[in-house]
Formats: structure tokens, sequence, C-alpha cells
């Protein structure tokens, strides 16, 4: 028989009869033991290191979820349920509560970079995709319906030799993020199938390349903005604030060479006429004028006073 003054331990398959006093003493050894950071760091450590990377696909689901895209910003307010709901997707059952809060901590430190301390009611959509570790791919800044602008950014980031066309090295570059975008891994062969399937259908002239106009028919390019602005005979304060923010995309508070170049094409298009995208290379003459006489301060960019010389002038 066992006296009360003793505790029963169980190890593996064997067990022990011991004193309350030596349970005790063991117990509050292996205690003192975990809570010494000179004698566990590894423990604490893996947690606060961790590195997270977001998919594109999950990046562009919870940014339309969140209607992002749309609206060009995310509620500063909905900033942290965002950003949870975002992680928890991407590893679901693997995450803890500390993990949660270091991937927000790290997102949120990286807006701060680059908006300051206090930030805004609104984060703007460039800004918050730039702050989440995710896997590079242009094709998340965008959503199903492009803006003219962002069209024209599009198009920059894969003419990486500046041609004014799109080639097959380029062409493979965006159709591998057109399937990493919904979360497909693409071989060589489905590469080149998925290619030449692609300029069977779009590659109108038949040339071997793509021209703005041929990939604009494969992505889904918002209608002439400017149509409902250049027949009037002149512009009111709200039609220029108006014109001004729709370019805007990324809201500098300027106008980028793609920006406006994007409007340079929409101001060329109803003039012509035409839905038809002007092409790249007329537009980059066009731009060059443009710039020369509107650009007053030589800061490569329009500004909002800027906008106002060309907009009197077309």
């Amino acid at each position: 028989m066992v006296s009360s003054n003793h505790c029963l331990i169980v190890f593996s398959n064997s067990f022990n009869f011991v004193s309350c006093d030596q349970y005790s003493k063991c117990k509050m050894e292996i205690s003192g033991w975990l809570n010494d950071p000179q004698r566990v760091p590894k423990v604490k450590r893996k947690v606060m290191e961790r590195k997270f990377r977001i998919s594109p696909a999950t990046l562009r689901n919870e940014l339309e979820n969140n209607d992002v895209y749309n609206n060009n910003y995310l509620e500063t307010v909905l900033l942290d349920e965002f950003l949870t709901n975002l992680v928890m997707k991407e590893y679901v059952w693997q995450l803890n509560r500390q993990d949660i809060k270091c991937f927000n901590t790290e997102v949120i430190g990286n807006i701060k970079e680059t908006l300051g301390d206090k930030l805004p009611t609104k984060i703007n959509k460039e800004v918050l995709i730039a702050a989440i570790p995710a896997e590079n791919n242009y094709l998340v800044r965008i959503g199903h319906r492009i803006p003219s602008s962002d069209f024209l950014k599009l198009w920059r980031n894969y003419d990486t030799d500046h041609s004014g066309y799109l080639e097959i090295k380029e062409l493979q570059l965006l159709v591998r993020d057109f399937a990493q975008l919904v979360g497909e891994d693409v071989s060589d062969k489905d590469l080149n199938t998925a290619l030449e399937e692609l300029m069977s259908e779009f590659d109108v002239n038949k040339d071997g390349r793509l021209e703005l106009e041929e990939l604009s028919h494969l992505m889904s390019v918002e209608d002439n903005f400017m149509k409902a602005f250049c027949s009037r005979q002149y512009l009111t304060r709200k039609d220029f604030d108006r014109i001004f923010a729709h370019y805007d995309t990324d809201s500098t508070g300027y106008l980028d060479k793609e920006e406006v170049m994007a409007l340079l094409n929409d101001i060329l298009k109803y003039h012509e006429s035409s839905d038809a995208h002007i092409p790249v290379p007329v537009l980059k003459e066009v731009y060059k004028e443009v710039m020369k006489a509107c650009d007053t301060n030589n800061s490569n960019t329009i500004q909002k006073c800027e906008l106002a010389l060309l907009l009197t002038s077309v």
C-alpha cells in the first residue's frame, strides 16, 4: 500500500513511486528551466524569426474580396482583419496567435516606413501590395477590369527591351505569371502549348509578337474614360479633378510616364473615332512632344497644374 505522501510517475512503459516533496522539487526545476531564456532561446526565436510568403493567388483573392481593386485602397480600420485573413488562408492550420501577430506587425511596419507612423484613413493599393511579403508577380497589382494607366504599366513591366512589342520570351513571363495567379504550376511543355494557343488567337497580323492593341483583347481593359469629356466645350473643376484622380492610379499627386501615356492613348482614340489602342511607338513620340510643351518644371511627370495645359490644348 502506498502512503498518501507519494505520487505515481509514469515513464513510457514503466512507473515509479516518488515522494510528493521530490515531485514538487522536480516540477519547480522543470518550470524554471523552461522559463530561463538562456536555456531555451531556440524555442522562442523560432516563432519570431519565421518568414511568411503569400502566394499571388491568395493575395489577389483577398484583395478582390475586400474590393481593393475597384476602390484602389483599403480602409485602415480593416487592415488588421485583412492581414489576419490573408495569412490564415495561406497557411491554414500551421499558425498560432504569435505567428499572426508577427506577420501583421511586419506588414504594418513596412507600410509605416512608406507613409509614416500616423497612418491615413485609407491605405493605397500600391502601398499595401508592396508592404506584403509575397512572391513576385506583377499581375497581382491589377484586377479583372484594368484601368488604361495600369494597362500601360503592365505593358512596360513585360516589354523588357522597350521595343514596343511583346515577343516570345516576354510573353513566357506573362503566361507564367497568369498561371501562378490562379495557383497552377506550368511545365515547359504546357507553357509552349499555352503560347501557341495565345498567339494563334491574339496575334492578328501573324508577326510572332503582340502589339498593345492585340494584348488588350487578351485582357479586360476599361472603356475609354476620356470619351465622356473630349466632346465638351469646356471642363468644370469637378471634371478636371475626376480626370486627374482617374489616371493618377497610385495617388502620388502627379502623373508618371505610363499614366500620361494612358491619358494620351484615350484622347487619341477618341479623336480617331476608334476603340483600338494606339501603337506604343506612336504613343512614345506623342508623349515626347507633350512633355516638351507641358512639363514646365522638367520633373518628367505631369503635375495637376500642368495637366490643365495639356487638356486645354486638345
